[in-house]
């Protein structure tokens, strides 16, 4: 099984990383950024990364591991990618928080994305989240090459395969944040 666990920047998504890894020792686990990230990364940047992660998944559970990646997949992606259906199971978290937090956060870093095209990704991904008619368009143009959208795109907002578990990383510790995911991941474990 593969999860990913994702969300705009300034989530919390790099904070909570070294806690969960002492969370799951058992699962293989990945910055979604490891493979490089190049300067103008996209949606097809994107979208091949993810397929990328997909493929280390299908190896790992060759040999009876889960994996978890951290970083910027998108339920929508993971499900296009001709990999996909490989995959034993996926699973999606997306982290969110405050929009101010989310600015704290980015400005504190010194780097790139304290904007509001960052406030306004954060918000499509939470419409993605529960929604996948809310505007697909965004991560279907300028695709790579081989998505296959055509796997949800009749899929109308409460569908039971539509599933992205949610948390608000305003207010949590990185380490309660890694806590309640190790949590979620052993329920779908099991």
């Amino acid at each position: 099984m593969i999860f990913f666990v994702t969300g705009a920047s300034g989530s919390g998504k790099t904070a909570c990383m070294p806690y969960l890894r002492q969370l799951l020792p058992e699962v293989m686990f990945y910055d979604f950024d490891a493979v490089g990230v190049p300067p103008q990364a996209g949606v097809a940047w994107r979208q091949q990364t993810t397929e990328h992660w997909l493929q280390q998944a299908i190896v790992h559970q060759a040999e009876l591991l889960d994996t978890v990646v951290c970083g910027g997949a998108l339920l929508g992606e993971i499900l296009a990618c001709p990999s996909a259906p490989e995959v034993n199971g996926i699973a999606v978290f997306l982290l969110d928080c405050a929009d101010v937090v989310r600015i704290d956060r980015l400005r504190s870093r010194g780097t790139h994305g304290a904007t509001q095209d960052m406030l306004n990704w954060a918000a499509w991904q939470r419409l993605h989240a529960v929604d996948p008619q809310w505007r697909p368009d965004v991560i279907q143009q300028q695709s790579a090459p081989g998505m296959l959208w055509a796997r949800w795109a009749g899929w109308q907002r409460g569908d039971p395969r539509w599933q992205v578990w949610l948390m608000d990383t305003t207010a949590p510790s990185p380490k309660e944040v890694a806590e309640r995911i190790a949590d979620w991941v052993h329920k779908q474990q099991q």
